[in-house]
Parts: structure tokens; sequence; C-alpha cells
């Protein structure tokens, strides 16, 4: 009924935002046709750790509901020969955020202890000292402890401008100021029975209203790593809490703004931007992530461009001419971290219907698992030969795209 077939490109309704696989290192054209036009550039490169991360991918119905199964799959490689080739793709991903920013836009970049300093020096050069505007230092308590040094418990996040007219709005990111004493002020309340702290300076009054909010500075320590059993949590190693990425984007974006992520790993970034109903663009090298990533967004105005996998699997579907109905009924897949006893539908994690032109895939209906959603819809009201094309995301999160 159906085959296999290669597709390149999937689009979403008018596909306006997207989602591609590709190397900084030969920057893709549908990046470089947006130099000019980003609000905000967000940087979360790959750390220089050394490691070889592993993620957690919910199998089945069952997996979805409670967690388990969930076999481990190889995320991504965070190895390199040395400072000069991880410094070499700094250098590119930093000269590419500044080419995409407009006048107006500022670049977030986020590393950790390992590479801060080497990375401020490299901003520097890029941007001009004169436009550097933080260095955010984000703590949090996660892990295990050092007793050969202070445990390391934070993460920079350099933030430059483009030009002088940035925008940048403090407003825009309130924090509760909260109740109690502070720095030995004084308490009381006025006529209308608001509660206050104040200090005299030089004969002066000054009061702090408890029910007027504080903003940030350029320490956070409000903002927690995401725990375990955290629902927010992809199973994808590194990903950032959405809080830290929405306090980002509040006060430097607007609706319709565009934002970019040129490491957009799980796609944190993205869902921000789209909550924040900001147009964005997120590049990965790892087609795993671009799949995790995609996992998260709204698919209503997407392009996403990365390749099918090329791994064979039949897909079983048939028509209920009688009722008019096509059912799905799974990936026929042998993949070896699939549990033992699985069965066709539960390996599949979400499947869509189109159609299938020059190499691009269409999309019309979607269905995907998710922890509010576990089971898979199945059937849906199709007269028979109208499902032209199938495209499926197995639940080791390899899409594939069938044909009539």
């Amino acid at each position: 009924m159906f085959e296999q077939v290669s597709v390149e490109k999937v689009i979403y309704g008018s596909g306006e935002n997207l989602l591609m696989r590709g190397n900084a290192m030969a920057m893709p054209e549908e990046i470089r046709a947006l130099y000019g036009q980003a609000q905000c550039v967000v940087l979360d490169p790959p750390f220089m750790t050394g490691e070889k991360f592993m993620r957690r991918r919910p199998y089945g119905e069952q997996g979805w509901k409670t967690g388990a199964p969930a076999p481990r799959y190889p995320a991504y490689e965070d190895r390199y020969s040395g400072e000069k080739e991880y410094l070499r793709l700094l250098r590119r991903l930093v000269g590419a955020a500044r080419e995409l920013l407009r006048e107006t836009g500022v670049f977030y970049l986020h590393l950790d202890w390992r590479m801060a300093a080497q990375a401020r020096i490299m901003c520097d050069k890029v941007f001009g000292k004169t436009r550097f505007l933080n260095e955010i230092i984000w703590a949090y308590e996660s892990g295990g402890r050092s007793r050969r040094h202070f445990s390391r418990k934070h993460d920079v996040i350099l933030l430059y401008a483009k030009g002088p007219k940035y925008i940048f709005d403090l407003t825009r990111v309130p924090l509760p100021r909260g109740e109690g004493r502070r720095n030995h002020m004084a308490r009381g309340k006025d006529e209308q029975g608001r509660m206050f702290s104040s200090i005299v300076s030089n004969g002066k009054e000054y009061r702090y209203y408890d029910d007027e909010p504080v903003y940030p500075g350029d320490v956070w320590t409000d903002i927690g790593f995401l725990q375990q059993r955290d629902p927010e949590r992809t199973g994808y190693a590194t990903q950032k809490p959405l809080k830290l990425l929405e306090r980002m984007l509040l006060p430097v974006t607007a609706p319709g703004d565009l934002v970019v992520d040129l490491c957009c790993g799980s796609g944190t970034a993205l869902e921000a931007a789209q909550r924040l109903e900001c147009r964005f663009a997120g590049m990965d090298v790892n087609p795993e992530a671009v799949a995790i990533a995609l996992s998260r967004l709204k698919t209503d105005n997407l392009t996403v461009i990365c390749p099918c996998g090329k791994e064979k699997a039949e897909l079983l579907a048939e028509e209920d001419a009688e009722n008019g109905r096509f059912r799905m009924m799974g990936l026929l897949e042998n993949h070896p971290l699939f549990p033992a006893r699985a069965t066709p539908m539960d390996n599949l994690e979400a499947w869509e219907t189109g159609r299938i032109e020059n190499n691009v895939f269409y999309a019309e209906q979607s269905f995907r698992r998710s922890f509010r959603y576990p089971e898979l819809v199945q059937s849906l009201r199709a007269e028979p030969g109208q499902v032209r094309a199938v495209m499926t995301t197995d639940a080791a999160g390899i899409r594939r795209a069938y044909s009539r």
C-alpha cells in the first residue's frame, strides 16, 4: 500500500518558522537568508566537556503514561581535539550570530567555567567591547559536590548588543518583592493599608512597597536546574528550563520578532519564543536534537529541513472503505533498543498525513504522543485513496516518509 521514500523537507501550514539540521562550519543558505533580521540570537553550544551524552525517550503508551519503559539512546558527543578546534567552531557561531542580528538586536552566549573566559575575549572582538551588556550568573543546585575545590554550581550567560540602539525593557521580567524586613529598613503601613519598607537618606524617606515588583540583577538564583522527574524534561542531555529562556527573551523581544538559536538542542529557546509569540529559526547538527525540538513545538506554521532516516521499517496501515476510515497500525521495526515485547503501535511516537511534491512533504494532519496524551490516535475519517503520504516518527525519534 505504501513504500518508504526519501524526503528532505516537511512543511506545516505556511512554514514561516524554521527548524533544521545544519552545520555552522558550512552555514546553510536558509540561515544566511535571515541575516540582518533577528532581534535575538541565543547560543547554547556544547561546553567542551569531553563527554558522550545519552538521552532517555519514553517507549509506547505505557512509557508515556508512567515514564517506563524509557530506553537510553546516544544523544551527542561533546568532544574536540583541543581548544583550537572548539574555538574555531565557536568563532564561526558568534560571527554568524552578529550577522543575523538587526541593529536593535542582542546576543546571548551560554557557557560554563570551561570556556567562558575565552568566549568573553572572542565576543569582545566580534561585537566590540562597548557592546558588552552583562555577564549573567545562573546559579543552581544539582549534581554532586567536590572535596578538592568549591563546587562549580553556575553557568555564565554573556549578553551583547549589535548596536547602540538595542532594545531592552527590564519591566517585562518583574519579580515579587515579598514581605519581611530588608537591610535594617523600617517597616510601615500607609493610609491605604499598603505595607512597605523604608529608609531615610539625607533627610528624605525612600519607600519600597511589598506589592511593587523588583527586577532581576545579573545573578539568577531563583531558577532551578531541571530535576529528573520534572514534567518539562524531554530526556535530552543538558536541557535548560523554559523559565530561564523566557527571562532571557522577554526584555529584548516583542511578539512577531525573530529569535534564532544556532545550537537549538532540545528546542527550549524555540519553545520559549513560540510561547512569547515570536517567530523563530532553530538549527542543530544533530538530527536527534531536531526530532526532539520538533516534538515540543506547535506545527501549524513550521518548515523542518532534516533528511528522513534511511533505516527500513514497514508501515502497517489499512483503509476501511465501508466505514470511510484510514487506520494506522504502527511500524514493523526491530530496533535493538526497543523492549523485547515491542508492538507495531508502540514502536510509533507520532504520525502525519499529507502529500509529497518535489521531495517535500506537506503535512495536513498530525498526531503525537505526549505525557498528557500518551495514547496515539489510530484512525481518521478518509475516503479510499485520500491519504496519499504518511510521515512517521518512531520511538527512537527516527522520522520516515511513505508514499502510495
